[in-house]
This record gives C-alpha cells, structure tokens and sequence, in this order.
C-alpha cells in the first residue's frame, strides 16, 4: 500500500506541476517528468522495499511516469493515438509494477467513518499516504485522462470547453468530494452529488443545441471518464 501510494503521490504533483498548459516546451516536459521521477525515487528509496523487488518497483515506477508524463504531453499537442495510447500503458504499467511489487494495498482495516470518532484515527503512514495519493491524482492528473479520453472518442476538448469551460475546475472539486464521501462512507450522497451536476448543467446543454451534438458528447463522455476516476479512487481506498 505504501508504495502505490507514493507513486501516486508524485504522479499527482508532477502533473500539478503543468496543470492547464496544453502546449509545453520539451523542457518544460523534461523538468515535469524529471520532478516525478527524483520525488518517487526519494520516496521509494527511503520507504520502499529493498532488494530484488525495490529495483522492480524503482525501474517500474519511474518508467510508468515517464510513459505517462511524456507521451500524455504530446498528445495533447495533437500527437495522435500512439502517444495517447502509449500514455495510458505507462500508467497501467507503473501502477501494476507498483502494486505488484509493493505488496498491494490489502494490509490495513477497512476504511474508517466518521462515525466512529477520529476521522483518520485508524490511518498509519501507508494509508495516508495512498489516500494523500489518490486525492493528488484527482487534481491535474484526471484532468488530462479526461482530455485524452475526449480526444480519443473524436470530442476534442479544445472547441468546446467555450461553450462548458467550468469543466477544468469543477471537474477536480467534484472528484475529491465523491472521494472524500467515500472516505466517510456516504455512497447515497456521492450518488446525488453526480445527479446533481447532470440537472445544473442539462439546461446548459439544452440550449446550446437541437438535438445530439460535439457539446452533449463532450459534457457526457467528460463527466462519465471523470467519475470514473473517483470511483477508481474510492475503489482503491476500500480495497
């Protein structure tokens, strides 16, 4: 658990590190990509597992955040699908070494509820830290999952976020609310957090078209990939 934690962990605040900006220098991708690396490896070598498996881990952790921070720049810069998909293998592979290697995530008790005293009296280092990560993940991170599942269904984010451009911020702030009611095992209340954005943003939809269009796929298609991701996170959590 802790391991996968802190390869979220500097995931998340390497990608905050190019939050809304598109288009990035190769500079700026090195410095991105070089900020995530350096940050896991002083992690991992510090907390992590030694031997054998902490190599794994190491080579496998940073080559899922290079794959991820690299190719899922140039995607967005209009790369095309092997760069996307290239950057969507990078994170498969990097959390699969990760979890592989560091052993899981099923080491601690069930979540803990509010209801039951300390909100976070049950948490050691490694809970924390996976649950630090998943939250990080949720910020800049899913955003650009988002945009690159929009690019990939032919819904380019580029010419509608005019018409719905609340998303990049919305997106996030929703995300960690499912998250954190999943934390205080409110599911019903997650459940209508989601239902709620559909009735807020449908009269906004509603009149911007007749019918089908590029704004109802990219509401639908953006909110559904970005719920996803918190439900993944929860999912983790609970796991």
């Amino acid at each position: 658990m802790l391991a996968v934690g802190l390869w979220l962990l500097a995931l998340g605040v390497a990608d905050l590190f190019r939050a809304g900006h598109d288009e990035t220098s190769s500079t700026e991708r090195g410095l991105v990509a070089t900020i995530g690396v350096v940050l896991f490896l002083v992690m991992a070598l510090v907390a992590g597992p030694s031997g054998a498996t902490g190599v794994l881990l190491i080579l496998g952790g940073i080559a899922g955040l290079l794959a991820w921070v690299l190719l899922s720049a140039l995607a967005l810069q209009g790369a095309g699908p092997l760069a996307r998909g290239g950057a969507f293998a990078g994170l498969v592979l990097g959390f699969g070494v990760v979890m592989v290697a560091g052993g899981g995530i099923a080491s601690d008790p069930a979540l803990p509820t509010a209801l039951g005293g300390s909100f976070v009296g049950d948490w050691d280092a490694a809970r924390t830290a996976l649950v630090c990560g998943v939250l990080l993940v949720q910020l800049a991170t899913a955003n650009i999952a988002v945009r690159l599942v929009l690019d990939a269904v032919g819904v380019p984010a580029a010419t509608n976020e005019k018409k719905l451009k609340g998303g990049r911020v919305l997106g996030p702030m929703e995300r960690v609310f499912i998250v954190v009611l999943g934390l205080a095992g409110a599911g019903t209340a997650a459940a209508v957090v989601v239902a709620a954005k559909g009735l807020l943003r449908f009269p906004e939809v509603r009149r911007e078209i007749n019918g089908p269009s590029d704004v109802t796929e990219y509401f639908l298609i953006g909110s559904f990939a970005s719920w996803l991701v918190a439900v993944g996170g929860v999912a983790l959590l609970a796991g």
